[in-house]
């Protein structure tokens, strides 16, 4: 199943992006409005598009994907991106695209299956401290809008925030098993529910800002025929949201490096509301740049992952999972692409919202970027420590840390720097115990 997921993911994000229907990578979108009036050429186009999205590939989702044990999306749908816009616009090459893009997702199932059989085949098995690059992003994601209130509100909102979203934690915590009389037992996750007051707080502050003059004159209404060309491909991106849900819900792919370990520790519900709270983060972008450009998201604003791990949470087999996670995908995304001149014109009336996206993607990136570095210093110490050389991977942690922001050009994404030095820890430390380093304990 998971071959015939990958392989149909990769084929329709490919078609989409050769009929510049739409790409993944938000800052790539855009340039359609350029390519459309003729101001750049296809080979501008495509050279453009392999320039902002192969790092992000190789330096985020490849890296992450193997560091968590469940593929980003990213891996996907930024070659997706590549292999659209390289393919000619014709026909023929959206024959073409589909076909590489179909070989290209089951490449990637491959490459992680190979990946994870080799490192369980080495002497020394480090997948389980690998596994530690993700802990520290799951401890402090919850505190995401905290730090996006204090971008857009100020401190003083921002310590609201913090504290409604630390009591909240604390109260549940405490008091969240709830007993339904002698039949069972709810149990509610202090740290999904902290993130979900924390968010609806968020909300409430960015709401509060209204501006209805600007909503009869707002973007929704000056690019009405971008609007209705979306509309008119809905078919398209029903099937690709629901493929997306199903491969939610199967455990094939996250669109986050925090709901996907949560997923693959059972943790469904949890990995929903991380992934739901992601998806409405991104809608101020996702939608704007749609509604400007006409060239949509494959999948929304990825709701539909939200709603594979809400399935997945029920228990159902898997043909069965991956029946009910594909129906309740697609109609999530035709309901997106129906309200989305509507969502248009909310933003406008509540320009406060169109700016929280902006401050809900800087803050989700800056808890990653230390989450992940702390998690690849704890991941690499453990590593290293089996053969009494702890400190080692710190320290390399911290080099390359530091290197890379010392360089006029940087050679990772910081993102990527925690899982890619752990993963190379891991090669070291096998090598190391081959040439007479022995096990520590």
């Amino acid at each position: 199943m998971n071959y015939f997921l990958a392989a149909c993911i990769g084929a329709l994000s490919s078609i989409l992006a050769n009929k510049s229907l739409a790409v993944y990578n938000d800052g790539f979108r855009p340039i359609f409005a350029e390519y459309f009036n003729g101001g750049i050429d296809r080979k501008g186009l495509a050279a453009t598009s392999f320039a902002v999205s192969f790092g992000l590939i190789v330096g985020f989702g490849f890296t992450n994907s193997i560091a968590m044990g469940i593929i980003i999306i990213h891996t996907f749908l930024l070659m997706g991106d590549i292999i659209g816009t390289w393919c000619p616009d014709t026909k023929t090459g959206t024959i073409l695209s589909g076909v590489i893009g179909a070989v290209y997702g089951i490449l990637v199932v491959a490459a992680m299956s190979s990946i994870n059989s080799f490192f369980q085949m080495l002497p020394v098995n480090f997948l389980g401290s690998l596994g530690n690059v993700s802990t520290i992003v799951v401890a402090t994601f919850s505190v995401f809008p905290v730090i996006a209130v204090g971008y857009q509100h100020g401190l003083k909102k921002g310590i609201i925030t913090g504290v409604i979203t630390f009591v909240t934690y604390l109260l549940i915590k405490k008091f969240g098993i709830i007993s339904i009389g002698d039949v069972a037992k709810l149990s509610l996750n202090a740290d999904g529910m902290a993130m979900l007051a924390g968010t609806l707080t968020m909300i409430f502050f960015g709401a509060s800002v209204k501006d209805r003059a600007s909503a009869d004159e707002g973007i929704s209404n000056m690019f009405s025929n971008n609007v209705e060309r979306i509309k008119k491909s809905w078919p398209l991106f029903a099937v690709m949201g629901g493929l997306i849900s199903a491969a939610a819900a199967t455990l094939l792919l996250t669109s986050d490096v925090i709901s996907g370990p949560l997923a693959l520790n059972g943790q469904y519900t949890e990995a929903a509301l991380v992934a739901l709270v992601r998806a409405i983060g991104y809608i101020p972008l996702v939608y704007t740049t749609a509604i400007v450009t006409g060239v949509f998201s494959p999948a929304g604003s990825y709701f539909v992952i939200a709603v594979g791990f809400f399935a997945a949470s029920f228990g159902l087999s898997p043909v069965v999972l991956a029946v009910v996670a594909f129906v309740a995908g697609a109609l999530t995304v035709i309901l997106e692409t129906f309200v989305l001149g509507s969502i248009g014109k909310l933003l406008d009336t509540f320009p406060a919202l169109r700016e929280m996206g902006d401050h809900i993607r800087n803050a989700m990136s800056q808890i990653l970027e230390v989450a992940l570095l702390v998690g690849g210093f704890i991941a690499s110490n453990s590593i290293m420590a089996m053969i009494g050389l702890g400190y080692v991977g710190s320290m390399a942690v911290m080099v390359t840390w530091m290197l890379n922001k010392t360089a006029k050009k940087p050679f990772l994404i910081p993102l990527a720097v925690g899982p890619v030095v752990t993963i190379a820890m891991g090669i070291l430390v096998n090598l190391l115990f081959l040439i007479g380093f022995p096990l520590v304990g």
